[in-house]
């Protein structure tokens, strides 16, 4: 019995010291795989900075994300969620192009050039209230071939509004 009592503290001891620092990326950090690509997709989350509500036993970080292109028509060709812990990006989510239709109201993946395509329901959902970062990405091309992208981070925080 002592044994199995000297292993149960040990796994309790090892588990405490195994949890996800969260922490805050860098500016101007983002995803490896995002870094030589040009920026030519316009992201944002409205708001940044996002603070949860309680309905019955779920929180909920309500936020809407916005793309665009200015330079020219784009078909996307990925896009995703990374989340940032452990002082790195990690990938959360590579979502489907067909989802990309159904959420964000494009057809075929296609962004017109300068027409505003917007997820108003683009919601954080989870049974456990924490913070933390994620960073929405988008990747595709334009009629010439090239290869573009967009990204933005968005900031959830802990701090419980009702």
């Amino acid at each position: 019995m002592k044994n199995y009592t000297i292993l149960f503290l040990l796994f309790l001891t090892l588990a405490s010291q195994a949890q996800v620092n969260y922490g805050t990326p860098p500016p101007d950090s983002c995803p490896y795989k995002l870094r030589e690509l040009p920026r030519n997709i316009d992201v944002q989350h409205f708001p940044r900075i996002n603070n949860p509500i309680k309905i019955k036993d779920t929180y909920y970080w309500k936020h809407a994300t916005s793309i665009l292109s200015n330079d020219s028509a784009i078909t996307i060709t990925e896009y995703g969620a990374y989340l940032y812990y452990n002082n790195q990006w990690n990938l959360r989510k590579s979502y489907s192009l067909q989802e990309l239709d159904k959420s964000f109201g494009t057809k075929k993946q296609h962004l017109n050039q300068a027409q505003p395509y917007t997820w108003a329901n683009n919601w954080r959902t989870d049974s456990n209230l924490f913070g933390g970062w994620a960073l929405w990405y988008f990747i595709g091309t334009t009629p010439k071939g090239k290869t573009v992208c967009g990204y933005e981070m968005i900031h959830t925080t802990d701090n419980l509004l009702n």
